[in-house]
């Protein structure tokens, strides 16, 4: 039990760090252009140099959590991404930082995969949901910390200190993971974990790909949005997506407590239908009220809470020896669901003539993928494990 608290520590201590490098470039980005004197083009392979690393590691770390376990390799990795996050603060030319931000993305990647791969061959499906949707928000205080929390550090110590005390944050991270998780065969998972039934897992294929679109929309339409369709100036964008950030907190912060009450499978369920017929309506009248139009990217921000109970339930589907691979798998969908999304959205503002069309259509559009995640998660067969997640 003992140890058991020490894993669920680090590990979300870990989670949280992951979550601040995955934000803070858009609060630190253009300070470090100005300070280094990047380009349009450089700044945006800085950007993306993080997830690219992220996404494409996924895979090969789930085959090797399969054989060797999440410490050695988790802890292994954060030690080289707080080295990135060093490079990252020492940088002086546009291929450092790019590098620095490729090798931080990969230190960050085995960490949230680790979390479901710890937890998630408990044989109490609601321990493992609980555990795993806690540690998901207490990791959602990274991203907050990415924000005001550092600024206020930069102005003080310079965004090169921020990043070497971040960089130092790290390591202590993985020091943690090395040498507070219990090892191999002690950290409560069951040895009698059922075969499962792998070809169900076809129908948690296309919410992957649609919970994702919620923080899209919010990351990068939901000021153009706000300001294009209601002409909100930036301040009230930027309360607005507070306010965001704050329900989208909370939501996190409510699901492992109503785990405990509330099956996961309606959990998820409920949400998803939720997000779809807010979508529905406010894509009839995108116009309609700038209360509506927070309300709901409130609504679509919190579905990706829902990631964390959707690889949970995913694994009860997957053989034990090939879980790390299949989680794996289902984490680069996710990545895939960005990329598309963010392609597709683009595409619709490109084509349409105003901002009320380009985010009628993009509504639409959001509308119909999460109804077709939420028709293929509902047409899931009923498992034998089902009954046991309450």
């Amino acid at each position: 039990m003992r140890n058991d608290r020490k894993a669920f520590l680090v590990l979300a201590l870990a989670f949280l760090m992951s979550m601040f490098f995955r934000s803070y470039f858009g609060v630190v980005g253009p300070i470090v252009a100005a300070d280094i004197h990047l380009d349009s083009s450089h700044y945006g392979y800085a950007a993306s140099a993080f997830f690219v690393s992220f996404g494409l590691l996924q895979i090969p770390l789930g085959s090797a959590f399969d054989r060797f376990g999440i410490r050695t390799l988790t802890a292994a990795l954060m030690t080289v991404g707080a080295l990135g996050a060093a490079l990252v603060a020492t940088a002086g030319t546009a291929g450092q930082l790019i590098a620095g931000q490729a090798i931080l993305g990969a230190g960050c990647a085995p960490i949230f995969m680790g979390v479901v791969y710890q937890y998630g061959s408990l044989s109490d499906g609601v321990v493992a949901r609980r555990k795993i949707a806690a540690i998901s928000a207490v990791g959602s205080l990274g991203a907050l910390l990415s924000a005001s929390p550092m600024v206020w550090l930069c102005a003080l110590v310079g965004w090169r200190g921020a990043m070497l005390l971040a960089a130092t944050s790290m390591a202590l991270g993985a020091a943690g993971v090395a040498f507070q998780m219990a090892p191999p065969g002690q950290d409560g998972q069951s040895d009698d974990m059922p075969d499962g039934k792998p070809a169900n897992l076809f129908y948690l294929l296309p919410i992957c790909l649609t919970l994702s679109i919620g923080g899209t929309f919010r990351s990068a339409w939901a000021g153009p949005y706000l300001s294009g369709v209601f002409s909100a100036d930036q301040s009230i964008s930027g309360f607005a997506l507070t306010i965001v950030s704050a329900v989208g907190i909370a939501t996190s912060f409510a699901i492992p407590a109503l785990v405990s009450r509330v099956s996961p499978r309606n959990i998820v369920a409920g949400g998803m239908a939720a997000a779809t017929t807010a979508t529905f309506g406010m894509a009839v009248s995108p116009d309609s009220s700038i209360v509506a139009a927070i309300a709901l990217v409130c609504v679509l921000y919190s579905i990706g809470n829902l990631h964390p109970l959707v690889m949970a339930e995913a694994q009860e589907l997957m053989p034990p020896k090939r879980r790390g691979l299949l989680l794996g798998f289902l984490n680069t969908l996710v990545f895939f669901g960005v990329a598309i999304s963010s392609a597709v959205f683009g595409w619709i503002a490109q084509t349409a003539d105003g901002p009320y069309p380009t985010f009628q259509v993009i509504l639409f559009v959001t509308a119909a993928c999460l109804l077709i995640g939420l028709a293929a998660y509902l047409t899931r067969p009923a498992w034998k494990t089902d009954n046991n997640q309450r």
